[in-house]
């Protein structure tokens, strides 16, 4: 044999050597090269090994698909923890692992979490885990700052994880003889190193970080370690998701570097589908705040795409509009909200023409319309192109009835300076005058054709005097003198008194009082005036022959004391009724569809009881007649006005 290949023969017994060295089944007695017997014993030992080796590599590909299938289908998993615990016991079942645990970085609480999984089978114990990542926690944590795979031996000297006193754990960790833990990287590459928060003062990879220096210095060092620390933790561009590690007890052989490869290979598919599982987690925490911040919005918003159509409807327009979200998703917005409102839009699409408030009319589902102050803005990409439009608007109803009223309250200052000032003067002259023509109906026969112009000049300035006192009633309303009485004497009083006009319309009046009805404080001439508006009003409205009632009954409602609230009166006649537009103004001052009235009726009716403490409402029908309910309390205000 040549020199040559006797050198290739002994590179070959080395390489041999060290192949058989990481078979830990190998038998490592010397090679003689002049022996057939044993290079044939060799090579069989070799191939057997060659051959167990590409078994395990398919079991554990198909282990690492099976975990990555696990893996994806907790991507939609409600918490972290879920994840981690289902991912810890397939590799505890999967792969034989005594013990297995995958801890996640929590970076707004600054922890690592997870689940620790103990045994197979009937004793499997999985831990809840949380360990802080500020300062130096253990192995594990230590492995996570270094970002690379720790393996320890010697778990007395080098302590894997300090966990709080009584901790579950603690009887596992007893008996642990090695363990080996994985960082779990982010997949997308291009982090910018340093990273942008930290600067170069990153902690990650920094090993003169691990152990303190002698001395004084050695408190120095540790508030920057931990300020480091949390800057990397604040850094978006933090590129650990958390560990991964294997652990194996101190009666078993103690884990090496083929155990080592094979965690790694596992971090290495169990990362993406971390990140994937946070990215989701994040992207529904993300969502669901959208979702709650357009929700809790006063402001109406529709979002709109390039056509008009509608993409985002939130709870403020569905509550102003009544329609649902799923009705209008996908509509023109022209359809859902008025051609109004509409060109204002296609001119924030068309020609990027914002407005500010503009005053428009939208419409409910039913058709109403509805005053509001619109808002509009454009949608752009990161690229500043515009892919669609936002829309606001405020509801200008409100804001339109406190006009009103102002406008209203206005008029009724004026007219209680008019008042104040013109009516003595008013009523003296109508005094006298009323007198003249008594007296000049006195020197006229009853049949004189002159008896019928005196009475109706007579029956006009109490026409006019009546005017005068409504006047006075609303710019100086009376002090109640309110005593309890039953309710129903003030209705029978006021019909009384209204016998001529019931009788000239050709309608008659009842009153019906249900049994137990409280008797129950009022003024006594004021809510007998209250009776003689609605009436004369409900008789002007009914047609002949018909029926006005008044029905008096209990209210329902509990009082403070426990009695009944107090005593319900509803009038109620068969009548043309009122429209449904006019019953929204129909209590207002100066409000009136008969001609020649001034509108001040019923405006005094609702005020007299509503300084009763009570309320006085109306329901309506076209066609179908009118009911107005007077509700008036056991306890009144005490008399004031």
């Amino acid at each position: 044999m040549s020199q040559s290949h006797r050198e290739e023969v002994r590179d070959l017994l080395r390489r041999i050597d060290d192949v058989r060295g990481l078979s830990e089944s190998s038998q490592r007695g010397p090679i003689d090269p002049g022996d057939p017997s044993d290079w044939m014993r060799t090579t069989a030992e070799l191939v057997d090994e060659l051959e167990r080796s590409h078994r395990r590599l398919i079991e554990t590909n198909v282990q690492l698909v099976s975990l990555r299938e696990v893996a994806s289908s907790m991507v939609t998993a409600t918490d972290a923890s879920e994840t981690t615990r289902t991912v810890t016991r397939y590799l505890a079942r999967a792969f034989g692992f005594g013990d297995a645990f995958l801890l996640l970085v929590d970076r707004e609480r600054g922890t690592l979490a997870g689940t620790w999984t103990h045994g197979v089978g009937e004793g499997e114990r999985t831990f809840r885990l949380e360990l802080p990542l500020l300062g130096d926690r253990g192995g594990v944590t230590r492995s996570l700052w270094l970002n690379r795979t720790v393996l320890l031996r010697d778990p007395e000297r080098h302590p894997s994880l300090l966990l709080p006193d009584g901790h579950a754990l603690h009887d596992v960790l007893g008996g642990i003889g090695s363990i080996a833990c994985v960082p779990l990287q982010r997949s997308y590459s291009g982090l910018p190193e340093p990273h942008e928060l930290c600067g170069a003062r990153c902690i990650l990879g920094d090993v003169s970080l691990l152990a303190p220096p002698p001395g004084a210095a050695a408190e120095g060092w540790a508030v920057d370690r931990d300020e480091r620390q949390g800057n990397c933790l604040a850094c978006e561009f933090m590129p650990i998701l958390g560990v991964i590690g294997m652990a194996r007890p101190s009666t078993d052989v103690s884990l090496g570097p083929a155990d080592v490869t094979l965690l790694e290979s596992i971090a290495h598919s169990v990362a993406p589908i971390v990140e994937n599982a946070r990215l989701y987690y994040e992207l529904r925490r993300s969502e669901r705040f959208r979702l709650h911040v357009l929700d809790s919005m006063a402001s109406a918003l529709v979002v709109v795409s390039m056509k008009g159509e509608i993409l985002t409807f939130n709870r403020a327009a569905q509550e102003l509009l009544g329609f649902r979200e799923a009705e209008v998703s996908g509509k023109p917005f022209g359809i859902l909200c008025g051609s109004e409102a509409e060109t204002l839009l296609r001119g924030t699409l068309e020609r990027g023409r914002e407005v500010l408030r503009e005053e428009t009319l939208l419409h409910t589902k039913d058709g109403a319309p509805i005053p509001v102050g619109l808002t509009t803005s454009l949608l752009r990409n990161e690229r500043r192109s515009v892919y669609g439009a936002i829309a606001t608007f405020v509801d200008l109803t409100p804001l339109k009835r406190a006009e009103e009223h102002a406008r209203s309250q206005d008029r009724l200052a004026a007219l209680g300076r008019f008042t104040s000032s013109v009516a003595h003067e008013i009523r003296n002259p109508l005094t006298g005058i009323a007198a003249g023509v008594q007296y000049l109906a006195r020197s006229i026969a009853d049949d004189a054709p002159q008896a019928e112009n005196l009475e109706f000049i007579l029956s006009e300035i109490r026409r006019l005097d009546s005017i005068v006192q409504d006047l006075f009633d609303i710019t100086h309303p009376r002090q109640l003198q309110a005593r309890a009485a039953p309710i129903e004497d003030a209705a029978r009083r006021a019909l009384q008194s209204l016998e001529a006009v019931l009788a000239e319309r050709g309608v008659t009046a009842a009153v019906e009082v249900a049994p137990m009805t409280p008797a129950v404080p009022y003024d006594s001439d004021q809510i007998q005036q209250v009776f003689i508006n609605l009436v004369k009003n409900a008789a002007e409205a009914s047609r002949p022959g018909t029926t006005i009632r008044i029905t008096v009954l209990p209210d329902g409602r509990r009082g403070r004391r426990g009695r009944g609230g107090g005593v319900v009166a509803r009038v109620r006649d068969q009548g043309c009724g009122i429209d449904p537009e006019h019953q929204k103004t129909i209590f207002e001052p100066f409000f009136t569809t008969k001609p020649g009235g001034t509108g001040l009726g019923l405006y005094i009716c609702h005020d007299i009881v509503k300084r009763h403490g009570g309320t006085l409402t109306v329901q309506s029908e076209p066609g179908r007649g009118t009911t107005f309910s007077l509700e008036l309390p056991l306890e009144s205000n005490g008399g004031t006005s």
